[in-house]
């Protein structure tokens, strides 16, 4: 099979561009399938969660069971600091514990929240962040949450003297990791580089392809040959010949056996009769 240039970079463009689009439709039938019947999809409003969820970010609420609050569950609740009807923040503490804060103290070389003696390990905040820009010490009572946001510096919670702890009956959702929203935003982005992929590629073959035809169109560089005239030949009825379209008969050459007459005055051979 002849080799064409930028074959092979031009079928596996193709491939990409077919599996891309693939990939992109398959997200967009899996985002289109309803999540269970308990989840609730909403929207993160505000930058009081960040890095968790930003402004605008789906989010997944499912309902709160009868003490079903645990630490570390990330909340939608009615609090008395917020203008708005719900906000979102994190359970630090529930009924029972105490929890607090020294802004003086540093435990293994980082600030932390102390929860019922123990430095609390927070994974969910940027390390160079404080957990608190206020000092505290709070006994949470029973059948409430001690709640704070993410972005501890720039949000309000019950760290603050004039909120404290919240009524757990007034947290109205938990929010959940819906494992299909995650999954859709990673293939959006897989989709989104294979079809970038390939249409570089289809760039490069046709460029290829391009260059290939005008090297073929060029002239070959090199001296012109001049073909040689040909030989002219006789037209019918010239020559020796009786008549026309005839040749002049070729005189027959002597055999080695054969005498020969000696030629005469004139270069003429004289025969005898």
């Amino acid at each position: 099979m002849e080799h064409r240039p930028g074959r092979r970079r031009g079928i596996a463009a193709i491939v990409l561009l077919v599996l891309g689009a693939v990939i992109l439709g398959g997200v967009t039938v899996a985002k289109a399938v309803n999540p269970p019947s308990r989840y609730t999809e909403g929207k993160a409003v505000g930058w009081t969660m960040t890095p968790t969820y930003t402004n605008g970010e789906s989010i997944y609420l499912e309902p709160v069971a009868k003490g079903g609050l645990r630490r570390g569950d990330v909340v939608l609740a009615s609090v008395p600091w917020s203008l708005q009807k719900t906000q979102m923040n994190r359970v630090v503490a529930v009924g029972g514990d105490r929890i607090q804060y020294k802004p003086s103290s540093k435990v293994a070389g980082q600030y932390r929240l102390v929860l019922n003696g123990t430095p609390l390990d927070e994974p969910y905040l940027e390390q160079w962040k404080n957990p608190s820009a206020v000092a505290f010490n709070v006994k949470v009572p029973k059948g409430y949450v001690f709640l704070m946001a993410d972005n501890r510096m720039n949000s309000d919670g019950s760290q603050y003297a004039n909120n404290g702890p919240v009524p757990a009956d007034k947290v109205t959702a938990k929010v959940v990791a819906y494992p299909m929203a995650k999954l859709a935003v990673w293939g959006q982005l897989a989709g989104a580089l294979v079809l970038l992929l390939g249409g570089v590629l289809a760039g490069v073959a046709r460029r290829a392809r391009g260059r290939a035809g005008r090297a073929a169109a060029a002239p070959a560089a090199g001296p012109a040959v001049i073909p040689a005239p040909a030989a002219a030949q006789p037209e019918p009825g010239e020559g020796g010949g009786e008549g026309a379209g005839e040749q002049a008969p070729v005189a027959a050459q002597p055999g080695p056996g054969d005498a020969q007459a000696p030629a005469g005055p004139g270069g003429r051979a004289d025969v005898p009769s």
